[in-house]
Protein backbone atom coordinates (compact mmCIF):
# COMPACT_ATOMS: atom_id res chain seq x y z
CA UNK A 1 0.00 0.00 0.00
CA UNK A 2 2.96 2.45 1.09
CA UNK A 3 4.74 1.64 -2.37
CA UNK A 4 1.88 2.32 -4.12
CA UNK A 5 1.09 5.32 -2.78
CA UNK A 6 4.85 6.59 -3.59
CA UNK A 7 4.41 5.52 -6.99
CA UNK A 8 1.22 7.69 -7.51
CA UNK A 9 3.08 10.53 -5.28
CA UNK A 10 5.89 10.18 -7.70
CA UNK A 11 4.08 10.41 -10.62
CA UNK A 12 2.26 13.05 -9.71
CA UNK A 13 5.28 15.51 -8.93
CA UNK A 14 7.16 14.52 -12.24
CA UNK A 15 3.68 15.75 -14.22
CA UNK A 16 3.74 18.99 -12.51
CA UNK A 17 7.06 19.64 -12.83
CA UNK A 18 7.02 19.27 -16.88
CA UNK A 19 3.90 21.55 -16.62
CA UNK A 20 6.16 24.32 -15.06
CA UNK A 21 9.53 23.63 -17.22
CA UNK A 22 7.57 22.87 -20.36
CA UNK A 23 7.43 26.70 -21.51
CA UNK A 24 10.92 26.92 -20.36
CA UNK A 25 12.47 24.16 -22.46
CA UNK A 26 11.83 25.67 -25.57
CA UNK A 27 11.47 22.07 -27.04
CA UNK A 28 8.11 22.93 -28.86
CA UNK A 29 7.20 26.16 -30.88
CA UNK A 30 3.78 26.79 -30.75
CA UNK A 31 3.04 28.40 -34.73
CA UNK A 32 1.70 32.00 -34.55
CA UNK A 33 -1.64 32.51 -34.97
CA UNK A 34 -3.20 33.01 -38.43
CA UNK A 35 -4.83 35.80 -39.55
CA UNK A 36 -8.19 35.78 -41.01
CA UNK A 37 -6.45 38.31 -44.44
CA UNK A 38 -3.65 35.40 -44.48
CA UNK A 39 -5.91 32.47 -44.42
CA UNK A 40 -7.63 34.47 -47.64
CA UNK A 41 -4.45 35.28 -49.12
CA UNK A 42 -3.62 31.68 -49.33
CA UNK A 43 -6.73 30.45 -50.84
CA UNK A 44 -6.75 33.58 -52.86
CA UNK A 45 -3.00 32.66 -54.52
CA UNK A 46 -4.67 29.08 -55.10
CA UNK A 47 -7.51 30.12 -57.17
CA UNK A 48 -5.99 33.28 -58.73
CA UNK A 49 -6.60 36.91 -59.17
CA UNK A 50 -9.93 37.94 -61.36
CA UNK A 51 -9.51 40.06 -64.45
CA UNK A 52 -8.74 43.13 -64.57
CA UNK A 53 -11.35 45.70 -65.80
CA UNK A 54 -13.96 48.45 -63.60
CA UNK A 55 -15.74 45.64 -62.08
CA UNK A 56 -13.50 42.88 -62.10
CA UNK A 57 -10.81 45.02 -60.14
CA UNK A 58 -13.52 46.30 -57.41
CA UNK A 59 -14.51 42.58 -56.99
CA UNK A 60 -10.33 41.50 -56.71
CA UNK A 61 -10.33 44.23 -53.84
CA UNK A 62 -13.21 42.47 -51.96
CA UNK A 63 -11.25 39.06 -52.92
CA UNK A 64 -7.78 40.40 -51.44
CA UNK A 65 -9.89 41.84 -48.60
CA UNK A 66 -9.42 45.43 -49.51
CA UNK A 67 -11.76 48.16 -48.54
CA UNK A 68 -11.55 49.34 -52.53
CA UNK A 69 -9.54 48.94 -55.77
CA UNK A 70 -6.22 51.04 -55.84
CA UNK A 71 -5.91 54.25 -58.42
CA UNK A 72 -3.54 53.80 -60.83
CA UNK A 73 -1.92 56.77 -62.55
CA UNK A 74 -2.58 57.33 -65.82
CA UNK A 75 0.60 56.92 -68.58
CA UNK A 76 2.21 59.84 -70.24
CA UNK A 77 0.64 59.89 -73.96
CA UNK A 78 3.38 58.20 -76.01
CA UNK A 79 5.43 60.49 -78.30
CA UNK A 80 4.19 64.17 -76.49
CA UNK A 81 6.26 67.06 -77.96
CA UNK A 82 7.61 69.54 -75.61
CA UNK A 83 5.48 71.86 -74.48
CA UNK A 84 6.36 74.82 -75.73
CA UNK A 85 8.55 75.04 -78.71
CA UNK A 86 12.49 74.46 -78.22
CA UNK A 87 14.94 76.87 -79.11
CA UNK A 88 18.12 76.22 -81.82
CA UNK A 89 20.93 77.14 -83.09
CA UNK A 90 22.71 74.51 -84.34
CA UNK A 91 22.22 70.94 -84.83
CA UNK A 92 23.82 68.69 -82.15
CA UNK A 93 25.76 66.47 -84.83
CA UNK A 94 29.62 65.14 -85.15
CA UNK A 95 29.95 65.52 -89.12
CA UNK A 96 31.29 68.62 -90.42
CA UNK A 97 27.56 69.87 -92.02
CA UNK A 98 26.27 73.51 -91.17
CA UNK A 99 22.78 74.61 -92.27
CA UNK A 100 21.93 77.27 -94.48
CA UNK A 101 19.51 80.06 -93.82
CA UNK A 102 18.21 83.15 -95.25
CA UNK A 103 15.97 85.90 -93.82
CA UNK A 104 14.79 89.57 -94.43
CA UNK A 105 13.80 90.96 -97.53
CA UNK A 106 12.94 92.43 -99.59
CA UNK A 107 12.39 90.88 -102.37
CA UNK A 108 14.56 88.35 -103.93
CA UNK A 109 17.24 88.22 -106.50
CA UNK A 110 16.65 85.85 -109.93
CA UNK A 111 20.21 85.55 -109.28
CA UNK A 112 19.88 83.73 -106.16
CA UNK A 113 17.12 81.67 -107.41
CA UNK A 114 19.61 80.67 -110.17
CA UNK A 115 22.11 79.80 -107.56
CA UNK A 116 20.05 77.05 -105.69
CA UNK A 117 19.45 76.00 -108.61
CA UNK A 118 22.63 75.31 -110.60
CA UNK A 119 24.05 74.24 -107.05
CA UNK A 120 21.26 72.65 -105.86
CA UNK A 121 21.63 73.97 -102.52
CA UNK A 122 19.36 73.35 -99.66
CA UNK A 123 18.60 76.44 -98.01
CA UNK A 124 15.63 77.58 -95.47
CA UNK A 125 13.94 81.19 -96.18
CA UNK A 126 12.28 83.49 -93.70
CA UNK A 127 11.05 86.19 -95.77
CA UNK A 128 9.10 88.92 -95.01
CA UNK A 129 6.15 90.07 -96.89
CA UNK A 130 7.87 92.29 -99.20
CA UNK A 131 10.09 89.44 -100.11
CA UNK A 132 7.30 87.10 -100.52
CA UNK A 133 5.30 89.72 -102.50
CA UNK A 134 7.10 92.53 -104.64
CA UNK A 135 10.32 92.84 -105.42
CA UNK A 136 9.47 97.11 -105.11
CA UNK A 137 7.58 97.42 -107.76
CA UNK A 138 4.49 99.82 -108.19
CA UNK A 139 1.16 98.43 -109.49
CA UNK A 140 0.92 95.11 -108.01
CA UNK A 141 -2.55 94.63 -106.19
CA UNK A 142 -4.66 92.07 -105.42
CA UNK A 143 -6.22 92.31 -109.66
CA UNK A 144 -2.52 92.08 -110.81
CA UNK A 145 -0.80 88.85 -111.88
CA UNK A 146 1.34 87.12 -108.98
CA UNK A 147 4.44 89.26 -108.28
CA UNK A 148 8.05 88.90 -109.28
CA UNK A 149 8.97 88.77 -105.72
CA UNK A 150 5.98 85.73 -104.92
CA UNK A 151 7.34 83.68 -108.02
CA UNK A 152 10.50 83.71 -106.66
CA UNK A 153 10.15 82.52 -103.64
CA UNK A 154 7.60 79.88 -105.26
CA UNK A 155 10.55 78.89 -107.83
CA UNK A 156 12.78 78.55 -104.19
CA UNK A 157 10.03 76.17 -102.62
CA UNK A 158 9.93 74.19 -105.40
CA UNK A 159 13.70 73.91 -105.98
CA UNK A 160 13.29 72.18 -102.32
CA UNK A 161 13.66 75.34 -100.05
CA UNK A 162 12.18 75.56 -96.70
CA UNK A 163 9.98 78.77 -96.42
CA UNK A 164 8.97 79.34 -92.80
CA UNK A 165 8.42 82.10 -90.33
CA UNK A 166 9.48 85.44 -90.00
CA UNK A 167 7.42 88.15 -88.62
CA UNK A 168 6.28 90.67 -91.39
CA UNK A 169 6.42 94.15 -89.65
CA UNK A 170 10.20 93.61 -88.47
CA UNK A 171 9.32 93.99 -84.34
CA UNK A 172 11.05 93.15 -81.69
CA UNK A 173 8.31 90.82 -80.78
CA UNK A 174 9.14 91.34 -77.17
CA UNK A 175 8.19 94.52 -77.09
CA UNK A 176 4.28 93.42 -77.72
CA UNK A 177 1.65 91.68 -75.42
CA UNK A 178 0.42 87.98 -75.95
CA UNK A 179 -1.79 89.13 -78.26
CA UNK A 180 0.60 91.49 -80.38
CA UNK A 181 3.07 88.11 -80.76
CA UNK A 182 0.38 85.96 -81.67
CA UNK A 183 -1.04 88.43 -84.54
CA UNK A 184 2.28 88.85 -86.03
CA UNK A 185 2.96 85.13 -85.91
CA UNK A 186 0.21 83.82 -87.00
CA UNK A 187 -0.95 86.30 -89.51
CA UNK A 188 2.23 85.73 -90.90
CA UNK A 189 2.04 82.10 -91.17
CA UNK A 190 -1.46 82.11 -92.40
CA UNK A 191 -0.25 84.13 -95.35
CA UNK A 192 2.54 81.91 -95.85
CA UNK A 193 0.09 79.01 -96.21
CA UNK A 194 -2.31 80.74 -98.62
CA UNK A 195 0.51 82.53 -101.33
CA UNK A 196 2.53 79.32 -100.70
CA UNK A 197 0.08 76.41 -101.76
CA UNK A 198 -0.97 74.22 -98.71
CA UNK A 199 2.76 74.75 -96.88
CA UNK A 200 2.43 75.66 -92.81
CA UNK A 201 5.55 77.16 -91.59
CA UNK A 202 6.22 75.13 -88.75
CA UNK A 203 9.78 77.28 -87.53
CA UNK A 204 9.71 80.78 -86.49
CA UNK A 205 12.76 83.39 -86.95
CA UNK A 206 12.16 86.05 -84.71
CA UNK A 207 13.36 90.03 -86.04
CA UNK A 208 16.65 90.49 -84.48
CA UNK A 209 16.43 86.67 -82.79
CA UNK A 210 14.88 88.36 -80.10
CA UNK A 211 11.93 86.33 -78.40
CA UNK A 212 10.74 85.78 -74.34
CA UNK A 213 8.62 83.05 -73.07
CA UNK A 214 5.19 85.63 -74.45
CA UNK A 215 6.67 84.54 -77.95
CA UNK A 216 7.05 80.96 -77.21
CA UNK A 217 3.25 81.00 -75.70
CA UNK A 218 2.19 82.39 -79.01
CA UNK A 219 4.49 80.75 -81.35
CA UNK A 220 3.25 77.37 -79.81
CA UNK A 221 -0.43 78.84 -80.59
CA UNK A 222 0.58 79.50 -84.19
CA UNK A 223 1.90 75.52 -84.66
CA UNK A 224 5.04 76.43 -84.93
CA UNK A 225 7.51 73.74 -83.48
CA UNK A 226 11.08 75.45 -83.41
CA UNK A 227 12.67 79.19 -82.85
CA UNK A 228 15.44 79.20 -84.97
CA UNK A 229 18.35 81.38 -84.23
CA UNK A 230 22.11 81.07 -85.86
CA UNK A 231 25.47 80.54 -84.51
CA UNK A 232 27.23 82.08 -87.31
CA UNK A 233 26.50 85.07 -89.67
CA UNK A 234 27.20 86.72 -92.52
CA UNK A 235 28.04 89.92 -93.12
CA UNK A 236 29.98 92.23 -95.43
CA UNK A 237 32.83 91.53 -93.61
CA UNK A 238 33.02 88.03 -93.69
CA UNK A 239 31.26 84.85 -91.15
CA UNK A 240 30.80 86.16 -87.50
CA UNK A 241 30.85 83.28 -84.70
CA UNK A 242 28.93 83.24 -81.82
CA UNK A 243 29.92 82.07 -78.41
CA UNK A 244 34.47 83.56 -79.51
CA UNK A 245 34.11 80.58 -82.33
CA UNK A 246 37.05 81.06 -84.61
CA UNK A 247 34.95 79.14 -87.20
CA UNK A 248 32.10 77.09 -88.29
CA UNK A 249 31.54 74.29 -86.25
CA UNK A 250 29.59 71.00 -86.85
CA UNK A 251 26.00 71.36 -87.23
CA UNK A 252 25.90 75.15 -86.93
CA UNK A 253 22.89 77.13 -87.92
CA UNK A 254 23.99 79.99 -90.53
CA UNK A 255 21.87 83.24 -91.20
CA UNK A 256 22.24 85.84 -93.95
CA UNK A 257 20.16 88.45 -95.45
CA UNK A 258 18.26 86.95 -98.24
CA UNK A 259 19.37 88.22 -101.43
CA UNK A 260 17.55 91.35 -102.78
CA UNK A 261 17.52 92.55 -106.86
CA UNK A 262 20.69 94.43 -107.24
CA UNK A 263 22.23 95.14 -103.94
CA UNK A 264 24.76 93.02 -103.99
CA UNK A 265 23.46 90.43 -101.87
CA UNK A 266 23.89 87.26 -104.24
CA UNK A 267 27.70 88.08 -104.51
CA UNK A 268 27.32 88.02 -100.72
CA UNK A 269 25.48 84.35 -100.88
CA UNK A 270 28.30 83.37 -103.22
CA UNK A 271 31.41 84.37 -100.67
CA UNK A 272 29.22 82.50 -97.67
CA UNK A 273 29.40 79.24 -99.82
CA UNK A 274 32.91 79.65 -100.63
CA UNK A 275 34.09 79.93 -96.72
CA UNK A 276 32.38 77.11 -95.70
CA UNK A 277 33.77 75.46 -98.64
CA UNK A 278 37.27 76.20 -97.65
CA UNK A 279 36.40 75.39 -94.11
CA UNK A 280 35.84 71.72 -95.47
CA UNK A 281 31.65 71.69 -94.64
CA UNK A 282 29.29 70.18 -96.73
CA UNK A 283 25.27 71.83 -96.60
CA UNK A 284 22.32 70.05 -95.44
CA UNK A 285 18.58 70.78 -94.74
CA UNK A 286 17.52 71.67 -91.91
CA UNK A 287 14.51 70.69 -91.88
CA UNK A 288 15.50 66.78 -92.16
CA UNK A 289 16.54 67.57 -88.42
CA UNK A 290 14.08 69.05 -86.52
Amino acid sequence: MRRAHRFRAALAGLLAAGALLGPLAGCTEQAAPVGPFQRLGRKAAQRGVPRVGPDARAAAARHWGLGGPLTVAPRPAAGQGPELPYVIDHVPMRAKVVFLTFDGGPGVDPGFVRLVRDLALPVTLFPTDAAADTEGEAGAGPDTAAPPGRDRVEALRALGAGVHDHAPHLRDLRTLDHAGQRAEICGRRGRLATRAGEVRPRLLRPPYGAYDATTLRAAKECGITAVVLARATMTPDGLRYAGGACGLRPGDIVRAPLPAPGDGAARLAVRLLEQVRAQGFAVGHLEDHL
